[in-house]
């Protein structure tokens, strides 16, 4: 038998490349990402480019292709007595859902559907607030400019007779040419410089701006939201005669100019009407002159006619000024009324009786400007 020394020197004296002839490869690198095929480099020195496959379209083959869903098979669906079910069951929710939002509008008696809360329009509201503040942030004149100290002294009087002294009213001037004021839901008063020579007055100020807050106490911003949600399933259905064929892809076309002239602009039409009676009835009962408002639109009139903005009333979403002043006018007397039986009914009896003694309502206003 060898001793182990001699073993020991024969297995010294191999070669060390068989035992290097395979390296070992750290435990970590096992576990490394793989690097992507385009970053490894190749015999050429660049990276391998990509490989494009092209595919040839037959536009016989795809004329010969069948609809994902034949016409047979939707009218199976609907001949389907658990089609006629579910669409009773549809219709039957819908017509509770209806009943169970209808509402009265404030001051007009209108009965209107509406299922929004006034937080979740105020939340819709407050972007864009954000978005009107940040495009002019320049122009928004200071609280003792006159111009904002004028739009502040009639809101202090139109707000007590609107029932809305809970809202965190907020009021901006922009210095803008524009002829334009606006509340956004949530008490954000916003009135452009360009306006105020057409209200001239307080009283004809009082005429916007309440015409404006009217949109706010009537919610017509929540019911705008609310119309949508019936008006959408009347979209899909167009959307899906063109997708069926039987509208030649103009389904939807013809559906969103039917519910824009048919719907939505009668209902913004109807709804400007509302505000300027409320709007009226509120002036009135702020003690403000209710026959500055027809002077208001009168004076807006020859100011449209003047910059080239007059369109016919169907396609406008706001009634045209000559019907504002007629239906200003046809209410008069009731905003007359109004403001007689108000709490500052007595203190005009002896406006009106100071007036006629000082001779003229020409030396009022000498007097008191």
């Amino acid at each position: 038998m060898l001793s182990r020394s001699i073993l020991r020197s024969s297995l010294r004296a191999l070669p060390r490349t068989i035992a290097r002839s395979r390296p070992r490869i750290p435990f970590s690198r096992f576990f490394q990402q793989p690097k992507p095929l385009n970053s490894l480099r190749f015999a050429s020195g660049g990276p391998r480019p990509p490989r494009i496959i092209h595919y040839r379209y037959n536009p016989e083959e795809i004329e010969r292709a069948k609809p994902l869903i034949s016409e047979e098979q939707i009218r199976n669906g609907f001949r389907h007595p658990g089609t006629k079910l579910l669409f009773l069951a549809l219709g039957s929710g819908g017509i509770i859902f209806y009943v169970s939002n209808l509402e009265t509008v404030p001051v007009s008696g209108r009965r209107r559907f509406n299922c929004y809360s006034e937080e979740s329009v105020e939340a819709e509201g407050q972007m864009l607030y954000k978005m009107i503040m940040q495009d002019n942030r320049q122009a928004i004149l200071p609280e003792w400019d006159p111009r904002t100290r004028m739009v502040e002294r009639v809101m202090r009087k139109l707000i007590p007779a609107s029932g809305l002294e809970n809202v965190n009213w907020e009021v901006h001037v922009i210095d803008s040419g524009e002829a334009n004021a606006f509340v956004i839901p949530g008490g954000k008063v916003f009135v452009y410089t360009g306006i105020l020579p057409i209200a001239k007055n307080d009283d004809g100020l009082a005429s916007i701006l309440g015409h404006e807050i009217a949109h706010n106490l009537a919610q017509h911003a929540a019911e705008n939201m609310s119309r949508v949600v019936f008006l959408l399933p009347l979209r899909w259905a167009f959307l899906f005669l063109d997708y069926s064929g039987y509208t030649g892809g103009l389904g939807r076309f013809f559906g969103d100019i039917l519910m824009d002239l048919g719907i939505m602009r009668p209902a913004s039409r109807k709804q400007e009407s509302e505000a300027d009676y409320i709007g009226l009835m509120m002036m009135a009962k702020s003690c403000y002159n209710p026959e500055e408002a027809v002077k208001v639109w009168q004076r807006m009139n020859r100011y449209q006619k003047a910059a080239g903005n007059s369109i016919p009333q169907w396609l406008s979403t706001h009634p045209s000024d000559e019907t504002r002043i007629v239906q200003m006018t046809k209410w008069l007397p009731s905003a007359e009324e109004a403001r007689t039986e108000s709490e500052c009914g007595v203190t005009l009896g002896y406006s009106e009786e100071f007036q006629a003694a000082m001779g003229s309502r020409g030396i009022w206003r000498d007097v008191f400007g």
